[in-house]
């Protein structure tokens, strides 16, 4: 039922978040940022390296430094305190160079989003943190609008541009699900640790996500019974999600 943006936390080899006032570098967030940024509030104490990328115009990162951490800007755009880098190709940082790494709508705008995750897990550390989000292309309007018309929940086509060669500005051109995800990034050498989900929409297809819930269960856990836990590492949290 839940549709928006999904939040991946990987750790490389959230935790329930503490409620607080956090309301001085919270504003002008969307809602899943402001969850990374509680995320961050609630877990990470002292002086934490994080790489942002895209970093855009730098909004999100300057909400982490505010938190006292040591935020490195990123972004295909030459933006003020930000350094050049292109998601398409080898970024332009060691290896195990942060602590954590936020990619925030960035995946989805690549074509090649395995080829960007394996740059992301090379620049963390060993149990380093990694939060990625994506479009949540596995919801009940989502799954209805590609029964209809073949595409995804902010994947249609008319938001797709062919850039002829050109790294920016593709708009969404890479669904994932969240199995693709957990399978990805877990080749990699990470596990899963929390999905987290920014809001609801369509609430006129409540009586039917209900109806439809049950069968769904029974479905995944016939298709995925038997599954061998190293090829889809914390694939218990999806199913607690």
């Amino acid at each position: 039922m839940s549709a928006g943006i999904q939040t991946y936390t990987y750790r490389r080899q959230h935790y329930k978040m503490k409620h607080r006032d956090h309301s001085y570098y919270l504003r002008g967030q969307t809602e899943y940022m402001k969850q990374v940024l509680q995320y961050f509030a609630a877990r990470c104490r002292g002086k934490t390296r994080i790489l942002d990328i895209p970093s855009g115009s730098g909004v999100f990162a300057a909400s982490l430094n505010a938190l006292g951490h040591d935020v490195v800007q990123a972004d295909i755009h030459d933006y003020d305190d930000s350094v050049v880098a292109d998601m398409e190709a080898p970024l332009p940082f060691q290896n195990d160079e942060f602590d954590a790494v936020t990619c925030l709508e960035g995946g989805d705008h690549v074509p090649i989003p395995a080829n960007l995750i394996s740059e992301l897990v090379r620049g963390t550390r060993q149990n380093g943190i990694i939060i990625d989000s994506t479009p949540n292309v596995s919801n009940l309007h989502s799954r209805l609008q590609f029964l209809f018309t073949g595409t995804f929940f902010q994947f249609a086509a008319r938001g797709v541009r062919q850039t002829h060669g050109a790294s920016p500005g593709r708009g969404h051109v890479s669904p994932f699900t969240p199995l693709q995800l957990i399978y990805v990034f877990g080749a990699m050498g990470c596990t899963l640790k929390d999905i987290r989900i920014d809001r609801c929409v369509r609430m006129a297809l409540l009586p039917f996500y209900l109806l439809l819930k049950p069968l769904s269960i029974l479905w995944t856990r016939k298709i995925t019974g038997g599954t061998a836990v190293g090829t889809y590492p914390a694939l218990r949290v999806l199913a607690a999600s």
